[in-house]
């Protein structure tokens, strides 16, 4: 099922966390449109520590995987219309082939 989303903002900063360092993310503001209404979500995407640079610079893998996970969150029966808080991780897309870090080439 397609569900009609678009970014709306984004702002891009180091997330404060209770248990450790802060962790570089982005706060993205999603307009949902459904059930015929207009919703706002706002989620709290967190790049994961071992993300790749090109991960952490692909603004728009970053905004597609957070609208995918907001249509999956409304397959599993969420209303766009109660009002939540959205944190995720985000890391690499899956196939990514993985270079150890001593590698140099």
């Amino acid at each position: 099922m397609q569900i009609p989303m678009m970014i709306e903002s984004a702002f891009a900063a180091h997330f404060k966390q209770a248990d450790g360092p802060s962790v570089a993310g982005v706060s993205w503001l999603v307009r949902i449109q459904h059930g015929g209404r207009m919703h706002h979500a706002r989620v709290k995407a967190l790049l994961a520590i071992d993300a790749s640079r090109a991960t952490r610079r692909d603004d728009r893998y970053q905004a597609r995987t957070t609208m995918q996970y907001l249509a999956a969150e409304i397959e599993n029966g969420w209303d766009p219309a109660q009002e939540r808080e959205h944190t995720i991780e985000i890391g690499d897309p899956p196939g990514t082939p993985t270079r150890p870090w001593w590698r140099l080439w």
